[in-house]
């Protein structure tokens, strides 16, 4: 190949590859389903009723996530998994409303539960933490708020 063939071979190769990158761009982007929300627990001592400190974003301190399903039914479905100190057992808590359930970690530190609490227990703006008996400091955790507006 000459030299001007090599350049009109990469300027087409150029040309399909912006197009290409522009195609995936314009693909449509899958709803958001308005009933689902998916927040980090961070570790973090303390916080407000609705943790507004509390950033929803992946950080050395996110240590599990939380997933918020609203139901038709009246109810609300809460999927927990973290990993933190091992065999321990934590308090999770509705922030400033009551105890939901208590999580154990296994050995590794690792727990997965899910719960369903009624909507109406919840409102449109909550939180959570988590912390174990006698919440030493450096071992408790806050959700990012959970936002349903």
């Amino acid at each position: 190949m000459t030299a001007t063939s090599n350049a009109s071979w990469l300027l087409l190769a150029a040309m399909l590859l912006i197009a290409d990158e522009t195609a995936q761009a314009q693909l449509p982007v899958a709803p958001i389903d308005p009933n689902q929300r998916q927040v980090y627990l961070v570790r973090k001592d303390q916080s407000d009723c609705t943790n507004s400190d509390v950033a929803n974003v992946d950080s050395p301190l996110v240590s599990g996530n939380v997933w918020v399903t609203r139901l038709s039914d009246g109810n609300t479905d809460i999927k927990v998994a973290l990993t933190a100190t091992p065999n321990t057992t934590y308090h999770f808590f509705l922030k400033c409303a009551r105890q939901l359930t208590e999580i154990h970690t296994d050995d590794e530190g690792v727990a997965n539960i899910a719960l369903t609490v009624p909507t109406s227990a919840t409102g449109d703006i909550f939180a959570f933490d988590m912390y174990p008996e006698g919440a030493p400091s450096g071992n408790k955790f806050q959700s990012a708020n959970v936002t349903f507006k």
